[in-house]
């Protein structure tokens, strides 16, 4: 596939009708499962849409044209619109936790620029974009000579924004001497279930969990005795439990969508990716008759890029650095090698609530059906299913994932 080609005509098509970088993750988590991989994935769309949206308000020709388009904007301003609302959504949750507890989530988004002296970053990107949309930090470095000093820096700034949940972000090796710019977002989540959800920590057993792979194994579950959000669709059920909101006007939940089948995970993420997502958000308070939800806390790291051109949107600068140059300043005769965007996440339920936090980073190297509502449902997630942290008012996704086995862990 040619890399700039429009994705409104390429398999990318299929990414545009909803959130692209919510799809995206469906569809890897999808091509995960189709390998059978045996580990747990959870991914933050919104971290990766804050990085996009960076890059691209400093993109110009065919670059601009063919990001604008699997992202879904019409041009630079709807982009800067869309990244004012999420930051936004993340300084008004913020705003809500200075210095006193009022039971509501914490929500703490931060950004970071490390540009090579070799690459310096325009005035007008800096200021206007870096400092004045996202609140963006930069810092001149080099490469060149520094390059596992501002390792050392980026992993030290990726731990504070993530509460010391993620550590060692970048790998020894990375980033290399030719890297010309490494942008990075950092987002921390922590919320606390809404009090007439809330679990009791002497209810919760021990109960076995069924694998894709037909094994047993034996995983503490929570459960309540309360009415719940949930509903019955084809082929799997939506379970909502809200957080506490306390004085944020933003409202924030986890859902789990758990097939019918115990085996019915790819099925699943199939009408995921196929169907309107609202569909599964409005719903209604039932008794379940049957209720039990895993603990599980883990951690997932993988190469944005790489999930990209699997789903046919691939992403790189190697045919047109010039497109750069509103970012950048670009040697005459510069040759770029395809870019590399990694993102870590980590989550954890407890009784409590949740904890999750995500980095994503972007390295630019240099030269070289109907609801159905029955009075009664159970719910029991003791095999593989997906999960999802969302605010209804802005419908960000914040956090994704699949559980295929809640006893792994770090």
């Amino acid at each position: 596939m040619d890399t700039f080609s429009n994705p409104r005509k390429s398999q990318a098509k299929t990414l545009e009708r909803k959130d692209f970088c919510t799809q995206l993750a469906s569809q890897w988590m999808l091509e995960e499962v189709k390998k059978s991989r045996k580990n747990n994935l959870v991914v933050s769309p919104v971290s990766l849409n804050v990085l996009l949206n960076m890059v691209a308000a400093g993109l110009k020709g065919s670059t601009l044209e063919y990001t604008l388009g699997y992202l879904g904007s019409e041009n630079i301003d709807a982009i800067n619109s869309k990244s004012r609302e999420m930051m936004a959504v993340a300084a008004a949750v913020g705003s809500t936790k200075d210095g006193r507890d009022d039971g509501g989530p914490m929500l703490a988004m931060v950004n970071g620029a490390w540009a090579d002296q070799r690459f310096p970053l325009k005035p007008l990107y800096e200021e206007k974009i870096l400092k004045g949309i996202f609140n963006c930090e930069s810092k001149t470095v080099d490469f060149a000579t520094q390059a596992a000093e501002v390792r050392d820096e980026v992993n030290a700034w990726a731990e504070v924004v993530s509460r010391g949940l993620i550590k060692n972000f970048l790998d020894p090796g990375t980033p290399s001497p030719d890297t010309a710019l490494i942008l990075a977002n950092g987002l921390y989540f922590k919320g606390t279930w809404d009090h007439n959800y809330r679990f009791v920590k002497e209810r919760t057993e021990r109960r076995d969990f069924y694998l894709l792979n037909g094994d047993t194994i034996s995983v503490p579950f929570m459960t309540s005795s309360k009415m719940y959000p949930c509903g019955s669709f084809d082929g799997f059920k939506v379970l909502n439990i809200p957080y506490e909101n306390g004085k944020c006007e933003q409202h924030f939940s986890m859902y789990f969508f758990l097939p019918d089948e115990r085996y019915g995970l790819q099925n699943l993420l199939e009408k995921l990716i196929n169907s309107d997502p609202k569909t599964y958000f409005h719903l209604s308070k039932v008794v379940l008759d049957k209720f039990w939800i895993p603990k599980f806390k883990f951690s997932y790291k993988f190469e944005v890029s790489e999930a990209m051109r699997d789903t046919g949107a691939p992403f790189s600068f190697a045919e047109n650095p010039t497109d750069l140059s509103e970012m950048l300043h670009i040697p005459d005769g510069a040759r770029l090698p395809p870019t590399s965007i990694i993102q870590k996440a980590c989550i954890e339920i407890d009784e409590k609530g949740t904890e999750a936090a995500a980095i994503t980073a972007l390295h630019l190297f240099g030269c070289s059906n109907p609801l159905h509502k029955p009075k009664t449902l159970s719910f029991v997630a003791d095999h593989p299913f997906v999960f999802m942290i969302r605010e209804a008012k802005s419908r960000l996704v914040f956090f994704t994932g699949v559980v295929l086995n809640p006893s792994q862990s770090d």
